[in-house]
């Protein structure tokens, strides 16, 4: 019975040993490791959008009207208020 015991002590101390640190620099290399994933996402979907339609579309150039100061500033105008 006493080899029962002193293995149930040798158990318990096992259980309730804390979890020795990471070694240093562990942190930084998961963060390099997530950040470098996160850019390879976002370069896929860059090139995803780029082979879409909607990029491939000339822009088109709009002619600018002249706009009067009342016009820009709401001032007099019907509808606005």
């Amino acid at each position: 019975m006493a080899i029962w015991s002193e293995l149930c002590k040798l158990v318990r101390w096992l259980v309730q040993r804390p979890e020795p640190p990471p070694p240093p620099g562990t942190g930084q290399r998961y963060q390099a490791s997530e950040q470098a994933e996160a850019q390879r996402r976002l370069l896929d979907q860059a090139e995803r959008l780029r082979e879409t339609q909607w990029y491939r579309e000339p822009t088109q150039i709009v002619p600018t009207m002249p706009v009067t100061l009342g016009q820009r500033t709401g001032y007099g105008t019907r509808g606005h208020g």
